[in-house]
């Protein structure tokens, strides 16, 4: 026997028809539109709401139909079609919260690049002639320099004070520093790879308070990276040193100190060494 008109408009109108409707204002909106995070969680409540008034409708309809006809199959039939409304719903709102949440907060690379960038300062004088550098050498230094440097077309320095790094950025900026002429300045310690950088400088310097720190490379993590030489690295430094005019004697002693010591010359050691210009 055919499920009464009752049922099926309690199926059709009040069930399918704005489930259909909700379910195109939910895409519309991921789409289209950028809700904040607790927006989004009122409109879930809404609808989670809505829902189960639509079910409640629907159940008194469906009891109403087993007491006239007996017949289940077309109530069951309903219950399906509830059940896979709801999961369609649960289904969009994850995916409403996902993106406002996506909107809201950085993606991961440019999360990484925020930490990353947190670990120093890079600043440029108030007479715009000097790059100012302190902090740790990371990933995505050199990049960050050669910005500055297109930015303040007027730089002709960049002072130093940093405890060192990765020797790969730090061989980066010095190959920015030596093409643009730039004299470098330590203004603190600057230690371990900033020397790179450091000796760079056409005209190098310390201030107040500078002093320069050396040893020699270690791999950051021990156990791996086996393919990395590290006494062919330090070749290629010791050879860039000797170009910027460090001594012979002082680019041997830099690298005969164990990585976990510093050795600090004093002013007099770097002028004669060829380190310090001025």
């Amino acid at each position: 026997m055919p499920a009464p008109a009752s049922l099926r408009r309690s199926l059709g109108l009040q069930v399918l028809l704005p489930r259909a409707g909700v379910v195109v204002i939910w895409l519309a909106l991921n789409q289209w539109v950028s809700l904040p995070v607790p927006l989004v969680f009122v409109l879930m409540a809404a609808d989670g709401l809505f829902l189960l008034w639509q079910a409640r409708i629907f159940q008194h309809s469906a009891d109403a139909h087993v007491r006239s006809t007996g017949a289940m199959a077309p109530v069951w039939g309903g219950y399906l079609v509830l059940l896979f409304a709801g999961f369609a719903a649960v289904t969009l709102w994850w995916d409403a919260q996902l993106i406002a949440r996506a909107k809201e907060e950085p993606v991961y690379a440019e999360q990484r690049r925020q930490a990353r960038e947190a670990l120093y300062r890079l600043t440029v004088s108030n007479d715009g002639r000097a790059l100012i550098f302190a902090g740790e050498i990371t990933f995505g230094l050199t990049r960050r320099i050669e910005q500055m440097i297109l930015q303040h077309p007027g730089l002709q320095r960049i002072t130093l004070t940093s405890p060192g790094g990765l020797i790969a950025e730090a061989r980066g900026a010095a190959r920015l520093i030596r093409e643009q002429g730039f004299s470098t300045r330590a203004e603190g310690l600057c230690a371990s790879a900033c020397t790179l950088m450091f000796a760079a400088g056409l005209r190098r310097s310390l201030g107040g308070n500078g002093q320069l720190g050396f040893h020699s490379y270690a791999l950051q993590f021990e156990s791996g990276l086996p393919q990395i030489n590290l006494e062919k690295e330090q070749e290629k430094d010791r050879a860039f040193l000797l170009q910027q005019g460090v001594s012979a004697e002082f680019a041997n002693r830099v690298f005969a100190i164990p990585h976990r010591e510093i050795w600090i010359p004093d002013a007099t050691a770097l002028r004669i060494g060829g380190v310090v210009t001025e």
